[in-house]
C-alpha cells in the first residue's frame, strides 16, 4: 500500500539580511519553524469553545481571552505599526531553546536605535491564497539596525494582542547576523495542504 503523504498545518520561517541598497546578502530560505507556543492552541480553544478562557501574557499573568461577540474578532491581533515592537513579527539575541511553554522571546529587541533596540518596520499580512498544492497565508515583517554595531538576532516570534494585552504564539531560534545600517526581513508562512 502506497504510503499518503502527511497533511496538516505547517509554520514555515525565512530570515533575509539585506544591504543599505537592498542588495540580498543573506537568505536562509523556508525552513520549518520549530513551534506555535500553547498560547495559539489556547486562542483556537476559546473560539472553537465560545467560553473565556485564560493564556499567559507576554509579561508572565494570565490574562482572559475569549469568545464573546466583542472579543472574537479581537483575537490573534498582529497588525503591528511601524515602529511597534509589541505586536507583530518581533526578533530578539536570546537563544534559548524553544519550548511549547515558552510566553515571551528571551531578550527582545525593541523599538529604537540605542543598544537593545532595532527599528520595526511595518506588518505585512498576505490573504490565503492557494499556490500549487497548499494554502498559504505569508506575514513577514522588515527590520532595520540603526544602532551602529552589528546586531545578532537569535530569535523571532509572532506577538498578539487581545483588548490591550499581549501574547507570544510563535518562537524560533535562528542566528542572523545584521550589520550597522542593513536590515533583516523575517517571513513566516502558515501553510495548510490537501
Amino acid at each position: 500500500m502506497k504510503e499518503k503523504k502527511a497533511n496538516g498545518i505547517q509554520l514555515l520561517l525565512r530570515a533575509v539580511v539585506t544591504d543599505p541598497d537592498g542588495k540580498v546578502v543573506s537568505d536562509t530560505g523556508q525552513k520549518p519553524a520549530r513551534s506555535f507556543l500553547i498560547q495559539f492552541l489556547e486562542f483556537i480553544f476559546a473560539m472553537f469553545d465560545g467560553a473565556w478562557k485564560y493564556a499567559t501574557a507576554t509579561n508572565g499573568g494570565e490574562d482572559p481571552i475569549g469568545s464573546d461577540g466583542f472579543s472574537v474578532n479581537r483575537q490573534l491581533r498582529i497588525d503591528g505599526q511601524i515602529n511597534e515592537s509589541w505586536k507583530g513579527i518581533v526578533v530578539g539575541t536570546g537563544d534559548t531553546a524553544e519550548t511549547n511553554e515558552d510566553y515571551t522571546l528571551e531578550t527582545q529587541l525593541t523599538e529604537g536605535v540605542g543598544a537593545g533596540n532595532i527599528t520595526h518596520g511595518v506588518q505585512n499580512i498576505g490573504s490565503a491564497a492557494v499556490v500549487g498544492p497548499n494554502v498559504d497565508i505569508e506575514l513577514k515583517r522588515a527590520f532595520t539596525n540603526n544602532t551602529g554595531s552589528t546586531i545578532t538576532v537569535e530569535e523571532t516570534g509572532v506577538y498578539v494582542t487581545i483588548n490591550g494585552d499581549y501574547h507570544c504564539i510563535i518562537r524560533d531560534t535562528l542566528t542572523a547576523p545584521v550589520p550597522a545600517m542593513y536590515s533583516l526581513t523575517i517571513y513566516y508562512t502558515i501553510r495548510t495542504t490537501v
